[in-house]
């Protein structure tokens, strides 16, 4: 009797494998029911009473599971669903996907399938096929004729392998030559049952164990493979992003971003901004700097003689802080078209040596930089030497990234510097007479710049071509400003480095170097990267208080300045920061006395803070200088009553025995200024001349005056103290000798000891009455500011 049946059919390629976690092929096919039912055959056209149940689309496997229902006796079920998938094959015998242009097949489903849904599993060609049961073992034939109407297989194997070993077989790998056969058997023999016994197939997707000879052996050699790759590494960087930087240098030299070197820029700046906010350009600003020091002028002749011959040496610019130099240089570089500015104060302001080096780079305009590169190669050297015991040499110093932008900014240079005059001559003869150039010359990185971005300066060489070019007006000018500002150790390899580089370009005549520098010592370190060479040097100072007043009247706009002017200018010297420090306070409506003590008070606490190491921010940073407070109260003192002191007379003195390093330190620091004659320290001056000024309110404070005087003469008595002693056991010792009684040489030994036994009493006794004479000074001098 016939009765409702119910079976399962797969239909394989009616939608694209899903291959791995991104496959972008779901995104343009649709993986929906009713692709599947626009599909299956009418259920009229198939016999038995056909009747779809259920879809289950497999979309990672590219098929689907139907359900169907038909009218059987169970004896002939069987049979009767072969027969109506034989028909639903039939009706999509000529009916192809349309992602892959493959016919779609249909199996009957023999097993139970496997409706997972698990992440990391994906379709195989290789399969497993786990025997679950305990009957005898399923052979390579029988697995044959059940897997081979899904596709053709590379091989079975079963395991263990029945041939060696005496356990029974537990799983088979089977390799089919599709992914597809493989899928389709997986979704139709999984859960089936052999007939002739009980074992129940398990059949799971088997990952393909993928071997790669290449890959083996570079992971097996790393001390071959890890340099090779750095050297691919560097030939890569050499090939691609050296050419790239040293574009952008040449057009950071050339200023070819610059907006200023632009006309039209200039015309819409001075018509629009420059109408509502009056500020002047920057020549303008320029020519009013170098105006405040008139004397100068000469200076910047010769800076501009110097600059019209080859490189040979370097011009070495030096002087006080605020004299004026970075401002001089400036000026006399402002119309040469190829210039370079390396600004040292910048540089030493930052925290770690990799941001040194962004600056650094972004100065020369060295792009792209990639400074993590030291710390990576860093971490793979550490791991290849822990793993293999052998380091890689992979690991570079942190100044090696900055050697590598100033060795690219000396290559740049060399394409920037114009050919020497024969050269271009010779190749103005042949492009005139018509005959071929050197046609194996590539053009330099400047040659691709001036092509790229011609510029007012291209344009009138251009128009000016009949006249005759002079090539010098061309030679770069590397300008180093601020260079060793400051002394402190870690910055040495810093200023060694910039020394060599700017070495590198005078010795092969790539460009002019001028230092700007206020450190007297810096001929030292120029001196050993370029030796057997004279330097030319301007030496610059504080400017006449006529100038200085000058300067103020022209800020403040006015012909005349009112006479209290004249002596603050005369205090303040020709320093260029104080005298804008007071002029902008004079254009606060400030009084001209109030604005000159605001300045000075400014300074006293930079002298007690600098000078005297004395306030609560150096304690918490435990700042240690290199002299002490009482060598320079001796200092400060000399010079509230004196221009100048001599300056073997302090170091010969009492309080720095000889040693001249506290007055070089000092000078480091800026507190004083040291006076060279005929090439020896002769005198000694402040740091800046506002500081006779505050000198003097030191010595006039009565507190702090005395409290120095207290320590001063507390150190004396303490020397005085330990001479004695010294002195006391030597007299002691030689008036032992011969049991009491000295020869008259040694009692004549003896009586001198005495005699300066006590000149030192005295110079005691004389510090003890000047220690009282300070401590009454101080009771008397304090005041309750609250009475």
């Amino acid at each position: 009797m016939a009765t409702e049946q119910t079976a399962l059919l797969y239909l394989d390629n009616v939608f694209p494998m899903r291959m791995g976690m991104v496959d972008i092929r779901q995104l343009f096919f649709r993986n929906e029911i009713s692709r599947v039912d626009s599909i299956l055959p009418k259920p009229a056209t198939v016999p038995y009473g056909f009747k779809v149940k259920t879809v289950h689309p497999r979309i990672k496997d590219g098929g689907a599971l139907i359900e169907f229902t038909f009218e059987s006796s169970p004896d002939e079920a069987r049979v009767v669903a072969q027969k109506i998938v034989a028909s639903v094959a039939e009706s999509l015998h000529q009916h192809r996907a349309s992602f892959n242009m493959q016919p779609i097949r249909t199996f009957l489903v023999k097993g139970e399938p496997f409706l997972e849904d698990m992440v990391n599993r994906y379709p195989s060609p290789r399969l497993r096929i786990e025997f679950q049961g305990d009957s005898k073992p399923v052979s390579v034939e029988k697995l044959y004729q059940k897997l081979r109407e899904y596709g053709r297989l590379y091989d079975i194997a079963v395991y263990p392998n029945p041939h060696t070993s005496k356990e029974a077989p537990r799983y088979a790998i089977v390799q089919f030559t599709r992914i597809r056969a493989a899928t389709s058997a997986r979704n139709c023999l999984h859960g089936y049952v052999m007939n002739d016994s009980t074992t129940r197939l398990n059949v799971l997707y088997e990952r393909q164990l993928r071997t790669n000879a290449v890959k083996d052996w570079i992971m097996d050699h790393p001390r071959i493979t890890i340099p090779v790759v750095a050297a691919l590494l560097a030939g890569l960087t050499y090939s691609v992003f050296d050419p790239l930087r040293e574009f952008f240098i040449a057009s950071k030299i050339t200023q070819r971003f610059n907006p200023e070197e632009y006309a039209l820029y200039r015309w819409l700046r001075r018509e629009t901004w420059a109408r509502l906010l009056p500020t002047g350009d920057d020549e303008t600003r320029i020519g009013q700097a170098v105006v405040v020091w008139e004397q100068d002028e000469d200076n910047m002749a010769k800076v501009k003689a110097w600059l019209r011959e080859e490189p040979e040496t370097f011009i070495v610019v030096s002087g006080p802080k605020g004299s004026g130099k970075s401002t001089l240089v400036k000026a006399t570089i402002s119309d040469r078209r190829n210039r370079l500015v390396i600004d040292c104060e910048e540089l030493i302001n930052t925290r770690n040596i990799s941001e040194t080096t962004l600056v650094l780079a972004k100065q020369v305009g060295y792009f792209p930089v990639f400074t993590w590169i030291a710390s990576l190669t860093k971490l793979i050297d550490t791991l290849v030497t822990a793993g293999t015991g052998q380091s890689a040499g992979l690991a570079s110093s942190p100044h090696a990234q900055i050697k590598k932008v100033l060795e690219t900014t000396a290559l740049t240079l060399r394409d920037v510097m114009p050919p020497p005059e024969e050269q271009d001559h010779q190749q103005q003869q042949q492009q005139s007479d018509g005959s071929p150039a050197n046609e194996t010359r590539k053009p330099g990185v400047m040659e691709v710049v001036r092509e790229w971005f011609p510029t007012k300066n291209s344009k009138k060489s251009l128009s000016t071509a009949e006249e005759k070019h002079d090539r010098r007006e061309e030679i770069p000018v590397v300008v180093i400003d601020n260079f060793m500002s400051r002394g402190s150790p870690k910055n040495d390899e810093l200023w060694q480095e910039l020394a060599e580089f700017a070495a590198l370009l005078v010795e092969n005549e790539l460009a002019h170097v001028v230092f700007v520098t206020s450190n007297v010592g810096v001929n030292k370190i120029l001196s050993k990267a370029l030796p057997g060479k004279s330097f030319e040097t301007i030496q610059l100072s504080d400017a006449s208080p006529e100038v200085a007043v000058k300067y103020i009247a022209k800020e403040m706009g006015v012909e005349r300045v009112e006479p209290i002017l004249n002596t603050i200018a005369e205090a303040l010297g020709g320093r260029l920061n104080e005298l804008e420090l007071l002029v902008q306070r004079l254009k606060m409506n400030m009084d001209p006395e109030a604005a000159f003590e605001d300045i000075v008070q400014r300074n006293v606490v930079e002298i007690r803070k600098y000078g005297f190491n004395d306030g609560a921010e150096n304690e918490l940073e435990n700042t240690k200088f290199e002299w002490t407070p009482i060598q320079y109260w001796q200092v400060a003192k000399a010079l509230a009553t004196a221009k100048s002191i001599n300056y073997a007379e302090l170091k010969w003195g009492p309080y720095f025995k000889g040693e001249d390093k506290p007055l070089w330190a000092m000078e480091r620091a800026e507190v004083i200024t040291i006076i060279n004659r005929n090439g020896r320290p002769d005198s000694v001056r402040p740091g800046k001349p506002i500081m006779y000024t505050v000198f003097r309110r030191l010595v006039d404070d009565p507190m702090f005056s005395a409290s120095m005087e207290i320590e001063s003469h507390q150190f004396l008595k303490k020397q005085n103290e330990e001479t004695i002693a010294h002195l006391q056991e030597t007299v002691i010792n030689l008036s032992q000798v011969y049991n009491g009684r000295p020869p008259r040489e040694i009692e004549t030994r003896i009586k001198y000891l005495l005699g300066k036994i006590a000149k030192l009493q005295k110079d005691i006794e004389a510090s003890e009455k000047h220690i009282a004479d300070a401590q009454q000074a101080i009771i008397r001098s304090w005041k309750d500011t609250d009475a």
